[in-house]
């Protein structure tokens, strides 16, 4: 073997650019151009955009799971507590007291904050399955709350914000791109906190705890400390996108925001794209609503309803079945 060489010029000489990283970071600004550019586009009508801003808003929800789900390995079916906290809050502050959603989502992130407290002092000590349990617990318990305080929340028939029209101090339009651009906006936000995660001490003690919580603690890792920092984290993001959701929607309900069936929605992204992964919800994400508005259209047609739903089911099973790690997960063992 030749040994190294000690020629000074030799070890200062640079490090060759990567040829691909051109092409990788073209890559990854070409879906922010396109998304940024559809209104633009003759044949990007309302039901399109609107789509669009559906996938962005579950793209951006799945982000905040994939925090204390896919890094923290915590697996959270009581998501939607944080993102119906987020849109009660946004929209009660609205129609009682006036308070523009550029303010009462802020209010809304600070009672998921406080809310994530206490569930995670009554739960973070639990383990797999029972933890997943404690939080459906936990959600149920919203739920009934939710339908419990008419006046406040609407009932069973859930709360709808009142419409103003057009306008920026409300956060309302009529027209589906201002969403778009607010839903852009946020996911590229949780990506990069995502990526800033990833790489600090926060995420490799997340990683550690994930992976083993007994040997992490032997390392030194506060283990409480930091699956309470982790969920306060996704919490935060889940009630700030949850304010998103509520501008978009202009209504909410006890099953919509709490029920079980939205905590799983909000887990798909992550599941289908990569857990622990920064571009896994987003590719997820994606994926999940272009399948949904294809089934949809498509028993829509043909006249059968149901059909939707079981297609999409089948094909979201086929994908867990063929790659549990998701497909970030998939693309990097075959590129390995």
């Amino acid at each position: 073997m030749d040994a190294p060489s000690s020629d000074p010029a030799v070890a200062l000489r640079p490090i060759p650019a990567d040829p691909a990283r051109p092409l990788l970071l073209l890559l990854r600004l070409l879906p922010i151009a396109i998304v940024a550019a559809e209104p633009l586009l003759p044949f990007a009508n309302a039901y399109i955009q609107a789509a669009t801003v559906r996938a962005l808003i579950f793209i951006a929800l799945g982000q905040a799971w994939n925090i204390v789900a896919g890094i923290g390995g915590l697996l959270s079916l009581g998501h939607g507590v944080f993102l119906g906290l987020g849109c009660y809050a946004t929209g009660i502050l609205f129609n009682l007291y006036g308070l523009p959603p550029w303010l009462g989502v802020w209010a809304g992130a600070a009672v998921s904050v406080l809310a994530a407290l206490v569930m995670g002092g009554m739960t973070l000590r639990m383990r797999g399955i029972f933890f997943a349990l404690a939080t459906v617990a936990i959600s149920l318990a919203f739920d009934q709350l939710a339908r419990h305080y008419v006046g406040l929340t609407g009932g069973d028939n859930g709360l709808a914000l009142r419409f103003i029209g057009d306008s920026l101090w409300a956060a309302q339009s009529r027209a589906p791109w201002p969403f778009l651009y607010g839903g852009l906006a946020f996911v590229i936000l949780y990506y990069g906190i995502t990526r800033l995660i990833l790489d600090s001490r926060l995420g490799l003690e997340m990683r550690a705890v994930r992976d083993d919580e007994t040997a992490a603690a032997a390392a030194g890792v506060r283990v409480f400390r930091t699956k309470l920092l982790g969920l306060l984290v996704s919490a935060a993001m889940t009630a700030l996108a949850g304010g998103l959701y509520m501008q978009f929607y202009q209504a909410i309900d006890p099953e919509s925001a709490f029920g079980l069936g939205q905590a799983i929605q909000l887990q798909l992204p992550a599941l289908i794209g990569g857990l622990g992964t920064a571009w896994g919800p987003v590719l997820g994400g994606g994926l999940m609503i272009a399948l949904s508005e294809i089934t949809n259209w498509g028993s829509t047609r043909l006249g059968l309803v149901g059909v939707d739903i079981l297609v999409y089911g089948l094909v979201l099973l086929l994908v867990v079945l063929w790659a549990p790690k998701g497909i970030i997960g998939m693309l990097s063992g075959r590129r390995r």
